[in-house]
């Protein structure tokens, strides 16, 4: 419980809501309310992980109450602004759609989780058990929260990023809405503790949803007209190539006593869609706020760097090709959970997230030239730039 709430809120979470206060006023044109609350949101937010992921270490009950009432507090926050910021949007496009439901759905999947703790440990009473408030959790935050919201940011910055025709309005609506038909489905089946056949069924849509998703994205990409492949462009290539397989190894889940494929989908969705993608994009955002921030303004003035150029894809591509080891390797551990396999897949993970977190604090650190001061000689030039002109022979 602490490894996956490290991954799904450690890291895919904190990245998520940076994105969404880059991105809602830049993507759909919106303003988020109360923005200087957003670094009281982070220090909230971090200390609630952290309390969190120590409570389900150490089964202290003090730190997961303190945990769940730092994240309540926190994630309240954060989606207030940013839901008063997305229903004040007047575009109707698919990402905003998007962004809307996986909001909707993290608050829900927060609920859920708050009240399965109470449950556990008895706090207060609930008419739903333990089992079905943990299945109604997953499947808001994973299929909700986490793959509504990849969907709907790479509706508009694949075209961006990539140079490739815009994603199709209508197929972006009807992915949104079959995602959505599934989570309801799922979590009322969830509820009334359905059988396997009947979870699958209800997960079809989903399904349906996702190989659409899949198919659109790989035929832009495939027809884009810059055809350039980095690191960026490898992690996309990784995500997109897990994310069916993925929800193929959760369909047989329900059938099977023993966890294989429960681990087998978690490791492929998280770690081979979810994780991936948001490292790529990573090599794509930071430099683009970096060189938007610090050098858009200075060009003409002096020599600006290009965004390529702020984190390099040499060591970008050793990260690349190491998490893609670390994946292979811990999809092997499931079929094969030997103890020195699953700490060797663990260390290469961990020296690939190393490698990401230093090639991030060096980007972060790259400061502009001072702009250098006009000469005597331009200051006399600009004594005579206001002079009208001299009168026609």
């Amino acid at each position: 419980m602490a490894l996956v709430h490290m991954i799904t809120l450690g890291w895919l979470t904190l990245i998520m809501i940076g994105a969404f206060y880059q991105m809602v006023p830049v993507l759909v044109g919106g303003h988020v309310p109360w923005n200087h609350l957003s670094r009281i949101n982070f220090y909230s937010l971090i200390s609630g992980i952290l309390t969190l992921i120590s409570g389900f270490l150490f089964w202290k009950m003090i730190l997961l109450k303190s945990a769940a009432v730092l994240l309540l507090v926190s994630f309240s926050l954060f989606i207030t602004q940013i839901l008063t910021a997305l229903f004040r949007v007047k575009a109707n496009r698919p990402v905003v759609y998007a962004m809307r439901a996986s909001v909707i759905c993290l608050t829900l999947a927060v609920t859920a989780g708050i009240t399965m703790i109470g449950v556990l440990y008895g706090w207060w009473g609930f008419p739903l058990d333990e089992y079905s408030l943990k299945y109604i959790h997953i499947t808001l935050a994973l299929l909700g929260w986490i793959t509504l919201l990849i969907f709907g940011v790479s509706f508009h910055v694949i075209p961006m990023f990539y140079l490739t025709k815009a994603f199709p309005d209508r197929i972006g609506y009807t992915i949104v809405t079959l995602i959505l038909l599934s989570i309801v489905s799922l979590v009322i089946g969830f509820g009334m503790k359905l059988n396997g056949t009947r979870l699958v069924v209800a997960g079809i849509p989903a399904f349906i949803g996702v190989i659409l998703y899949v198919f659109t994205l790989f035929s832009l990409i495939r027809n884009r007209q810059r055809k350039m492949v980095d690191s960026t462009f490898r992690f996309w290539q990784l995500g997109l190539t897990c994310l069916i397989p993925a929800f193929l190894l959760i369909t047989v889940d329900p059938f099977r006593w023993d966890e294989t494929f429960g681990y087998l989908f978690a490791i492929t969705f998280l770690i081979g869609f979810a994780c991936s993608v948001t490292n790529g994009m990573l090599y794509k955002i930071v430099p683009f706020l970096i060189w938007l921030h610090r050098f858009s303004s200075l060009v003409g003035k002096i020599k600006t760097p290009a965004m390529k150029d702020i984190i390099a894809d040499a060591p970008a591509r050793k990260q690349f090709y190491l998490f893609c080891l670390s994946f292979i390797l811990f999809v092997a551990c499931c079929i094969f959970p030997i103890d020195p396999l699953i700490r060797i897949a663990g260390v290469s993970w961990s020296v690939s997230s190393i490698i990401l977190f230093f090639l991030l604090i060096k980007a972060i650190k790259i400061q502009p030239p001072e702009v250098p001061e006009a000469t005597g000689m331009d200051d006399f030039a600009a004594m005579f730039k206001d002079l009208p002109p001299p009168p026609p022979k």
